[in-house]
């Protein structure tokens, strides 16, 4: 499987919970991904939304061309950095293939840098339902690692989709605090013929 074909006007919307918000049936956060452009390198440019609080900021994310984390906003004009980029995929993807880094990740407004060991391996193939509907995926593990936390990572990516469909984030803070962060793919428009 090649790189995923993204194109300006693509958009998927996102529903991201916690376990407990996930249990109590909260709405969570609704997040809007829309590309509104592409880079000379390839680079993607996405805006996201909260579209269920229509006074949050628009903030930006940026994407190597396989769609591997560089930068994204927390607040506007303030991004994390990540160099080099995040790299949640390494096209073509296969079941059994594994890779391994080290990145920086960094706040240059508050000159943080934070070292990340980041270790992913796709485990599997199969199908899987979302709200936006039922896909062919690729089920990833990710392993990341920061002097502050452990991330224990499974994502599904659906070339279909052009992007992970799902994601169970397990978060082990230094301190002892456990979190799990859950996200899932509510619709998507791809503009594709």
């Amino acid at each position: 499987m090649q790189l995923p074909d993204i194109r300006v006007g693509d958009r998927w919307v996102f529903v991201t919970r916690t376990q407990e918000e996930a249990e109590r049936g909260d709405p969570g956060l609704i997040l809007a991904n829309h590309v509104t452009q592409i880079g000379p390198n390839g680079e993607v440019h996405v805006e996201v939304h909260r579209t269920n609080k229509p006074d949050a900021p628009v903030l930006k994310s940026i994407y190597s061309r396989q769609f591997d984390l560089l930068s994204r906003e927390i607040v506007p004009g303030e991004a994390i950095e990540y160099r080099p980029a995040f790299p949640q995929f390494e096209f073509p993807l296969r079941v059994g293939k594994n890779w391994k880094d080290t990145i920086t990740q960094s706040q240059p407004e508050w000159e943080l840098h934070t070292r990340l060991g980041v270790s992913v391996s796709v485990e599997a193939e199969q199908t899987l339902t979302v709200p936006a509907g039922t896909f062919h995926a690729f089920r990833l593990q990710g392993h990341y690692t920061a002097a502050q936390a452990t991330v224990m990572t499974h994502y599904w990516y659906a070339p279909a989709a052009g992007r992970a469909v799902k994601g169970i984030e397990d978060t082990l803070s230094i301190n002892g605090v456990r979190t799990r962060l859950i996200y899932e793919l509510q619709s998507l428009n791809r503009l594709r013929g």
